[in-house]
């Protein structure tokens, strides 16, 4: 379990640099995904050679994240970086509402109080960027907070392989590259050095992470740890390009920490619980079951020494 959330962890700090990547490039917002997907798509091949498993649910998670991108995208061109991060981590509350879908009950309190804190420390944090006008780009956002829920919550299913899911989005995400090829001339090498960098680093590296943490940490936790891409991202263009922080960004810091640590406090205490259980239901289970000179059956003998 402790690999998984450190596994989570460096998946968001590999997609914080994916903003940095971006914006020291030139080029177009669809080149630049292209050649970063095809990039990592030759990551995985030539480094990780992942054993390549089809099923619907691989095709339907890989499906999610393409559109999740393509989707964010879209958002940020039409609405304000602020609203696009804020309403795309609405995935929380779409991760709550596809479990509780799937197990026909209503979530409990604690994962509802949980989203509560996280989505509020989300604003917080960009409330001087939020911006109500630009109604599609916002709309957009929220469309693609339902694909990254939807991408955890597939993810994290028995049966999926989420490094070859990434790999169908890769192949996806190169299509509509193919109307810049005869851009590719006018790429200057720095910009393919950062566009390479994006594909190894934000896209294969961080999706590497993310199928190892994925299957070892339940998708709402997983979300609420790769929530912390959006404290890593200003901290670089803050270091990078001078960009100030808001007025209340320490506020919504501390509000999204605070919901990741309560989360996890209360998951511990429910394993903890559950050990108990078992333990319990297990000396029962002994003292119940005798042999027939009357001891049990589970008492360990006594050592002679």
């Amino acid at each position: 379990m402790g690999s998984g959330y450190a596994a989570l962890l460096g998946t968001a700090l590999a997609w914080s640099f994916s903003g940095i990547f971006t914006k020291l490039n030139s080029q177009e917002g669809f080149l630049i995904s292209a050649v970063s997907s095809a990039v990592a798509l030759a990551f995985y091949l030539l480094m990780i050679r992942p054993t390549i498993r089809f099923s619907r649910l691989v095709l339907a998670a890989g499906v999610s994240a393409c559109f999740m991108s393509l989707t964010f995208t879209y958002a940020n061109k039409l609405t304000t970086v602020g609203s696009a991060i804020v309403l795309q981590y609405s995935s929380m509350a779409f991760v709550a509402l596809y479990e509780a879908i799937e197990q026909r009950r209503v979530p409990p309190a604690r994962k509802l109080f949980i989203i509560v804190m996280a989505l509020t420390g989300m604003v917080v944090f960009f409330f001087d960027s939020l911006s109500p006008e630009s109604m599609l780009g916002n709309v957009l956002a929220i469309v693609s907070g339902a694909f990254f829920g939807l991408m955890f919550f597939l993810n994290s299913k028995r049966g999926s392989s989420p490094v070859t899911s990434s790999m169908i989005s890769c192949c996806l995400m190169m299509i509509p590259g193919i109307a810049f090829i005869p851009r590719l001339g006018a790429v200057l090498p720095s910009e393919w050095a950062l566009m390479v960098s994006a594909g190894v680093v934000s896209t294969g590296i961080a999706n590497v992470c993310f199928a190892h943490g994925i299957l070892r940490v339940p998708p709402l936790t997983a979300n609420l740890i790769t929530m912390l891409e959006v404290v890593f991202a200003p901290v670089w263009s803050h270091l990078i390009f001078g960009e100030s922080f808001g007025r209340f960004a320490l506020v919504g810091t501390v509000l999204i920490i605070g919901s990741l640590v309560v989360n996890l406090v209360w998951e511990q205490r429910e394993r903890e619980a559950a050990r108990a259980g078992e333990a319990s239901a297990s000396t029962r289970a002994c003292d119940g079951t005798r042999s027939r000179e009357g001891r049990s059956l589970c008492a360990r003998p006594h050592v002679h020494l």
